[in-house]
């Protein structure tokens, strides 16, 4: 259970204000913050994460005390159980992907597991500057689930993403979460992530929570698979829905079969 009640000045697109949030998120739950630009979902985010202090605050995480500016405590990114995923991967670019992923303290038995989920295999040995813009963000997100943490945080990881890179990489968070069952805070603009992975869905409005809903059921854009095949040259799954084609190298996709409803949006 992450429990926090915060209060941080802030310049909004309408002027000063203050960041008033008092929030309660069960354990293993997968959150959603949507708002417009500039309506402090990013904030709420830096302030769990210790990245800003707030004026006032507390926050609790499996009733561990992060922060209570009352009592003086407010501990230093390095310990909290966070895992950060930003928009722009922020791998380091000098390293291989392997390397990236085991900068992070965490069991080496756990990377090649979480390696093998997100069908990052045959890229271990790259690096950043060779992969994809989807391709780099599995890399941030493995990266930031090698240490276990207590909390994942996920600051628009879609954003830059083309369509197909975007879709594969909801679904391989969409099965980590289901695997590991990490809380996890999600900020994003996009229906499609609400959609497929939320369980809830907060929004913001000059740093205020004006509505709290829980989504009833994931739902996918309902593509059906039409064409399912191997591409050996490219080493890549290939699904082809009425609609779309996707492309993956994640190992996940060979259990899907044509007529399979797709559990991500093409």
């Amino acid at each position: 259970m992450i429990e926090m009640q915060l209060t941080f000045p802030r310049l909004f697109a309408a002027g000063a204000g203050r960041l008033e949030v008092s929030l309660e998120v069960p354990e293993k739950q997968l959150v959603a913050i949507t708002g417009a630009s500039g309506s402090g979902k990013t904030t709420l985010l830096r302030l769990l994460a210790g990245l800003e202090k707030p004026e006032s605050g507390v926050i609790r995480v499996h009733g561990n005390t992060w922060l209570d500016t009352a009592r003086g405590v407010n501990l230093p990114p390095q310990q909290r159980s966070i895992g950060f995923v930003f928009q722009d991967s922020a791998l380091f670019p000098n390293m291989t992907v392997l390397e990236n992923i085991r900068f992070v303290p965490g069991s080496p038995l756990l990377a090649d597991t979480l390696i093998e989920s997100a069908g990052l295999r045959p890229f271990i040995h790259q690096k950043p500057g060779k992969l994809s813009g989807g391709q780099r963000q599995r890399v941030a997100l493995v990266r930031a689930l090698v240490r276990r943490p207590q909390v994942l945080l996920l600051d628009e990881p879609f954003a830059a993403l083309d369509d197909a890179s975007g879709a594969e990489l909801r679904q391989t968070l969409l099965t980590l979460h289901e695997a590991w069952g990490t809380t996890t805070l999600l900020v994003s603009h996009h229906a499609d992530d609400v959609r497929t992975l939320a369980d809830r869905v907060i929004r913001l409005e000059y740093g205020t929570i004006i509505s709290d809903t829980p989504v009833a059921e994931k739902t996918s854009g309902q593509e059906v698979i039409q064409r399912l095949f191997f591409d050996t040259d490219a080493r890549q799954w290939v699904i082809e829905t009425e609609a779309t084609q996707l492309r993956s190298g994640n190992p996940v996709w060979a259990q899907f079969k044509p007529g399979d409803v797709l559990p991500f949006p093409a």
